[in-house]
């Protein structure tokens, strides 16, 4: 029996840059996905802990929990009104220079639409001329 070894081929599992793929998978995705919820689990556990244990407080952490509540809300509330003001500013700007352009646009469009017409029954009249006079002849054999 003939013992045959075959080459020793890499995998792209074993090759340098898949290991370093999975080290910054786990380093820049996995991690901050785990820390935030279990900082998300924690302030949840802190809140339930004060209102159960600490029954003064109860409307302490009520307030607490409230602001988690508005303070996303908010901060995507914010982003939204500086998202319009930049699309407000930007057609602002957008519409001063526009005019002169607009103009020479519509100019060329109705230029345009003009000689596309004109082609357009320079194509078809001769067309319509054989069948006016296919007609004709038809009508004059009856």
């Amino acid at each position: 029996m003939v013992n045959s070894s075959l080459p020793q081929t890499r995998t792209h599992r074993d090759s340098p840059s898949h290991q370093k793929h999975r080290r910054d998978v786990t380093r820049q995705i996995v991690l901050p996905i785990v820390l935030v919820t279990l900082a998300g689990l924690g302030l949840g556990g802190l809140a339930i802990y004060g209102v159960a244990v600490q029954s003064d407080g109860v409307s302490l952490w009520a307030d607490i929990a409230l602001i988690w509540l508005i303070v996303p809300m908010m901060l995507v509330a914010l982003l939204k009104i500086a998202l319009l003001v930049g699309l407000v500013y930007g057609l602002s700007k957008l519409l001063n220079a526009t005019p002169h352009y607009t103009g020479l646009v519509q100019q060329y469009a109705l230029w345009l639409n003009a000689e596309i017409v004109l082609w357009t029954e320079k194509l078809i009249r001769p067309v319509l001329n054989l069948q006016a006079w296919m007609g004709i002849l038809s009508k004059r054999k009856r």
